[in-house]
């Protein structure tokens, strides 16, 4: 009975919807007309949207505008004041400024001297953390010290300033008999004065007339960085290709622009500073490869390889020394 009660009761809820169809129409269309909503239910145009939206951004900037009319002055004052005092505070009061106790220089080396870093780091005292120039404190302190290879300069507010320092690597050393001093010749060429070499360094003695009449040698340049850096070729080369020849010291010869290398055996080789040192050090090996080790023989007293292709070697000592006093003077009459 359920059933069938449900069943009338679907059929006539379908034949009431279906009465009430054109009247519902109807209603839907008269509050259409009486509301102006189109027929389609379409939404409002961007161009409506847009006016509302300019309408209402026009309205928060009268608010706004009529509210600065009547608080200008207030405002003016206020953030006149607290730029006043701000710059007050940044550049003319000691809080942002540097101070002796408030720097840190630190060194990644046993060459670099700290004290003449912290000389020049005076003229930065007093100063606002703000108006520090870094460009300047490392072209100053370059200046000072010309080994320095990276300086790194970092500000830590409010008033102290770090710095690190890094210096070129110790190639060589060398000694002037003259004022018995030693000297560390770092990869760009800077004489440093040190008392403890590190034996591990080969020593380069260095022929140069303005060096000698020179009164002071440290943290100077003698020769340019270019040459520096086939000095070095050089002995790496040799090492490389004579691994089990004894270096005894190497001579550089500014004039000439010649690297002479002594050896424990007694033989000296003489090679030019130019772009041919790769063929100069393949002729040399050629040259004792052929001789049954020549170099290690004590029985040469110099070899010369300097013109491409061709081998110069002296044998007899005193008639060698005197081939050499004639090119380089004093320096072989020891």
């Amino acid at each position: 009975m359920d059933l069938i009660r449900k069943i009338k009761n679907t059929v006539f809820n379908f034949q009431k919807f279906l009465k009430n169809k054109k009247f519902r129409e109807e209603v839907k269309n008269e509050k259409s007309k009486k509301y102006l909503f189109a027929k389609n239910n379409s939404k409002v145009s961007f161009f409506d949207f847009y006016k509302n939206k300019k309408r209402w951004f026009s309205q928060i900037f009268k608010t706004v505008w009529d509210k600065w009319k009547k608080f200008r002055v207030h405002f003016i004052l206020t953030w006149s004041t607290l730029i006043m005092l701000s710059l007050y505070i940044i550049f003319i009061s000691p809080y942002f400024r540097i101070s002796p106790s408030k720097v840190i220089i630190e060194r990644l080396d046993t060459i670099t001297d700290i004290n003449i870093a912290y000389k020049w780091v005076e003229s930065v005292y007093s100063s606002s953390i703000f108006l520090i120039d870094k460009e300047i404190v490392r072209k100053n302190m370059t200046a000072m010290q010309k080994n320095l290879k990276n300086i790194e300069i970092s500000r830590l507010f409010p008033n102290w300033l770090k710095i690190i320092l890094e210096s070129y690597m110790p190639q060589f050393y060398t000694r002037f008999s003259w004022i018995d001093k030693w000297y560390i010749v770092t990869s760009n060429w800077v004489l440093i004065y040190e008392k403890n070499i590190d034996k591990k360094l080969y020593n380069l003695e260095i022929i140069d007339q303005n060096l000698i009449e020179s009164g002071f040698f440290d943290y100077k340049e003698w020769v340019n960085e270019i040459d520096m850096k086939k000095i070095i070729l050089l002995r790496d080369l040799f090492k490389n290709t004579f691994s089990n020849k004894n270096i005894s010291k190497f001579v550089y010869f500014k004039l000439e622009n010649e690297i002479h290398i002594s050896l424990e055996s007694g033989t000296n080789l003489i090679f030019e500073l130019n772009n041919d040192l790769y063929k100069q050090m393949a002729l040399l090996k050629f040259y004792n490869d052929t001789n049954k080790d020549i170099l290690n023989s004590w029985e040469v007293f110099y070899i010369d390889i300097r013109i491409t292709g061709k081998v110069f070697s002296c044998k007899d000592k005193n008639l060698c020394r005197k081939n050499l006093i004639r090119v380089y003077w004093d320096y072989y009459k020891q």
